[in-house]
C-alpha cells in the first residue's frame, strides 16, 4: 500500500510528535508535499490519492488524539 511513496513524505507522515502539536498545519504540508511529487512525476494519480488520503488520515487521527487527551486531562482534575 505504502510502496513507491516518497521517503521524504513517509518520514513526515510518521512523524507523530508534528502532528500532534500542529495537526491541520502538518496535515497541509503533507497535501503540498504529494503536489509537488505528483508534479516532478514521482508518483501517479492513484499514489497521489493514496498520499492525500492518508494526509487526512493522520489529521483525524491526530485531532482525535488530542481530544481523548483533553478529556483525559479533565478527569483528573
Amino acid at each position: 500500500m505504502m510502496d513507491g511513496l516518497p521517503l521524504a513524505w513517509l518520514a513526515e507522515l510518521n512523524d507523530q510528535s508534528a502532528l500532534m502539536s500542529d495537526p491541520d498545519g502538518r496535515a497541509a504540508v503533507l497535501c503540498e508535499m504529494a503536489f509537488s511529487a505528483h508534479r516532478r512525476n514521482q508518483v501517479d494519480d492513484e499514489g497521489l490519492a493514496e498520499m492525500l488520503e492518508f494526509a487526512e488520515a493522520a489529521r483525524l487521527w491526530a485531532l482525535e488524539h488530542e481530544a481523548l487527551g483533553e478529556v483525559l486531562v479533565g478527569e483528573g482534575m
